[in-house]
């Protein structure tokens, strides 16, 4: 932080690109705005801010001192957990996370250096959780006005929050429920002009059902989803981030996994990695809900047990937030600690487990690596070492499995790459030598060690033994 920083006016700048952004940051910028700070929104990324709050895909700070968190619980699941390795938190000075979970999903990447934000990874919870823990008693009288404005007659309802509007998808959801005696309640996500197709499914939608029955309920897309979640006693989806939202109000979510996602060409089927989430197929939807409207206690009370894994510092998050934050600036002791990288730990594990069996201590060494193997440890090294020990006994395929782990999960995998081209050589596999030498090419264009591994790989080709 530059010196001038703490001696002036500081000004809180939230950065978001639509309603969803925007709603996941706003209690932190109240929280600030409660102490005194100024706070303003902006959807110019390239502005200049003296306090910076962003939660955008793979963004770039452009700030005094700057906070990263997630703007969606599912954010890039298609990747998980490698989430980091294509959007870089180690520009900004505080990185956020809801959860436990997320934290492991962190713990698995912290050996990257694009994982690491400066002043480290905080585990402070996730601020639109707020809005229900805070008071429960101001929730529960706004969702319950929310109900008295929809004029909902049932005594159970059932939300449609989708994260895409794409192919009927809502109009699969009506026609599969309207004709239970439950309240159907439509949102949709606040999205940006930026995507006017999907706006326009949208407001087709909202269209056709507009008065299509009494008991179906189009909501504003501004409104928040915790007070429709506050509604509700089933959610469905396709892979929104709400489906796990809605754990905080012990809402079970289903997932209609055969409802396309245009995020491509051509369009895939919806990715669910969530073993909380229910998930069922567009034929069986009717089915699925009326199974969890015949026991909802059951399911509420197995979707209650999950929340802990996702969300800490219920109703305490933001005001965590600006603590850390506050403490940073002023150069004062954390409040909260950052997540120590489990990684750092573990290759401390390592150097003694290597220290012992270089003393003669084979069996406990071992014993310790591959201890950490089986743990799934991110400490590429462990599999390097058992590679080579492996390769040596002259167990070939165990040692390629070994070699093969730790070139995954190094951050420069040239090591244990090198060490797969030697192997794959040595017994003339071309084609998997090949493949590893590509690799090895992708990290670097020209090294000495590049070199050594082109000439093992022509010395295996001029073999006169070598396989075809």
């Amino acid at each position: 932080m530059p010196a001038s920083l703490a001696s002036s006016p500081r000004q809180f700048t939230f950065f978001h690109t639509d309603g969803c952004e925007r709603q996941t940051v706003e209690p932190i910028a109240d929280e600030a705005a409660r102490r005194g700070y100024a706070v303003r929104f902006t959807e110019d990324m390239g502005e200049r801010a003296d306090i910076g709050v962003y939660c955008q895909h793979a963004c770039r700070p452009n700030a005094n001192f700057s906070v990263i968190t997630l703007h969606d619980l599912a954010q890039r699941h298609d990747i998980w957990p490698r989430f980091w390795q294509t959007e870089p938190w180690n520009d900004f000075d505080i990185g956020l996370v809801p959860g436990e979970t997320w934290v492991d999903r962190w713990q698995s990447q912290a050996d990257f250096p694009v994982a690491r934000p400066r002043l480290g990874l905080f585990n402070l919870g996730w601020p639109k959780a707020d809005l229900v823990f805070r008071s429960r008693t101001r929730f529960a009288e706004a969702a319950a006005e929310l109900r008295q404005k929809l004029g909902l007659q049932h005594e159970h309802s059932v939300l449609y929050a989708p994260s895409w509007e794409n192919d009927g998808k809502q109009d699969d959801f009506v026609k599969a429920l309207s004709e239970l005696p439950v309240n159907l309640l439509l949102k949709q996500a606040p999205w940006s002009n930026d995507y006017p197709m999907v706006l326009e499914s949208i407001r087709a939608m909202n269209a056709l059902h507009r008065g299509c029955a009494p008991n179906v309920h189009i909501i504003d897309p501004d409104v928040s989803i915790m007070y429709c979640l506050g509604l509700a006693d089933v959610l469905v989806s396709d892979e929104s981030s709400v489906l796990t939202e809605a754990l905080l109000l012990d809402v079970p979510g289903v997932a209609v996994v055969d409802w396309l996602i245009p995020d491509r060409i051509p369009s895939r089927f919806a990715e669910v990695p969530y073993d909380y989430v229910i998930k069922t197929q567009k034929a069986d939807l009717r089915q699925t809900v009326q199974e969890i409207l015949a026991a909802p206690a059951a399911y509420r009370a197995a979707t209650a047990q999950v929340k802990h894994q996702q969300f800490s510092n219920l109703g305490q998050s933001a005001k965590a937030i600006v603590d850390t934050i506050e403490a940073a600036l002023g150069g004062h002791p954390l409040p909260y600690p950052p997540c120590a990288p489990r990684v750092d730990l573990d290759r401390q594990q390592f150097r003694l487990a290597e220290a012992l069996i270089q003393q003669g201590k084979a069996s406990e060494g071992l014993q310790q690596l591959f201890a950490m193997a089986n743990a799934g440890t991110a400490c590429w090294e462990v599999f390097n070492y058992l590679g080579l020990l492996a390769y040596d006994e002259g167990k070939i395929d165990d040692a390629a499995l070994f070699l093969e782990v730790a070139a995954d999960r190094a951050p420069d995998p040239r090591a244990p790459l090198a060490n797969l081209i030697d192997l794959q050589c040595g017994r003339q596999d071309r084609e998997k030598a090949l493949a590893a030498l590509g690799a090895y090419m992708q990290q670097t264009a020209t090294s000495p060690q590049l070199f050594k591994a082109i000439q093992v790989f022509l010395h295996m080709l001029n073999a006169p033994s070598a396989a075809h």
